[in-house]
């Protein structure tokens, strides 16, 4: 195949999966955006990092806490039924990030040149993102998500992380990102580790009849942690505006769920993100759904 045969294979797949959902939309899923209350990427933010309790260095601070880079929503509608991808290995159409049920597109927080040949190699039609799980309410601590190899064995992620909100205002709080400092050594005893990192993070918010998603993007955050220690992420949460009654009333959290997403390769990546993510020690996923 000549490489400009190539380039349009990648360009016409790629299209396909930027309009390829899956179908019927269950009863009760559904997204209509609200023009007149765009989301607020200052609601959630990472506000710093600590390094695992066995390390004994130091790692520079961040500067200033840092608004996610983007957001979509806010949507009148229910999220909730493209909130279990099974066998959440990132593929198109399964899960609400991967373009389930058409609620967002499957490039909504990524251009279409990183789609993932993950299902069928040479075909870039897959999104990356994983659920790691859900929290019902202000605070709490995640429901882990599973993500299954085609037949493989079903992995909990509650084994290798930890997620855990707090409310500490009527409308905000606290959330923290924990990954277990021998996630390298777990997967290697599963004979399923290979060195990887995360791009994004993102978190999909639901209250009462609305909800919204707030992504992270690292590619463009900057590079601001050595390579290879475990840290524990933090970052603030607020449903100031974007959640307002008819009545002006901020409102509770339904539920969230978490979302990271794999790009395979850190070459897909530039080194800044690769420099945080690494540092994150969110690692090994990609080599359980390579597998197949």
């Amino acid at each position: 195949m000549t490489a400009l045969a190539h380039l349009s294979t990648v360009a016409a797949l790629s299209l396909v999966a930027v309009s390829a959902f899956a179908g019927p939309v269950p009863g009760g899923a559904s997204g209509v955006l609200d023009p007149s209350n765009p989301c607020n990427v200052a609601n959630w933010k990472i506000t710093g990092a600590i390094p695992s309790a066995s390390y004994a260095g130091t790692i520079p601070s961040l500067a200033t806490p840092i608004n996610a880079t983007s957001c979509a929503g806010v949507y009148t509608g229910n999220e909730g039924p493209a909130l279990n991808p099974s066998p959440n290995l990132g593929y198109l159409n399964d899960g609400l990030l991967n373009g389930q049920y058409g609620l967002l597109s499957p490039t909504q927080f990524i251009q279409s040149s990183q789609l993932l040949p993950l299902q069928n190699p040479g075909a870039p039609v897959d999104p990356g993102w994983i659920m790691l799980g859900q929290l019902n309410g202000n605070a709490g601590q995640l429901s882990y998500s599973m993500v299954t190899p085609q037949g493989g064995t079903a992995f909990s992620l509650g084994d290798v992380l930890k997620y855990t909100q707090t409310q500490t205002s009527n409308v905000g709080g606290t959330w923290q990102l924990e990954v277990d400092p021998d996630i390298k050594a777990i997967f290697a005893s599963l004979n399923l580790f290979s060195r990887s990192n995360f791009d994004h993070l993102a978190f999909s918010v639901k209250s009462s009849t609305n909800w919204a998603v707030y992504d992270f993007d690292f590619t463009k955050m900057g590079g601001q942690f050595d390579l290879g220690i475990p840290y524990t992420l933090k970052g603030s949460w607020t449903m100031d505006t974007d959640f307002e009654n008819d009545k002006g009333k901020d409102q509770d959290i339904s539920h969230i769920s978490v979302w990271a997403r794999d790009p395979i390769t850190v070459a897909e990546v530039p080194e800044p993100a690769s420099v945080l993510l690494m540092g994150l020690g969110l690692m090994g996923l990609a080599a359980m759904r390579r597998r197949v």
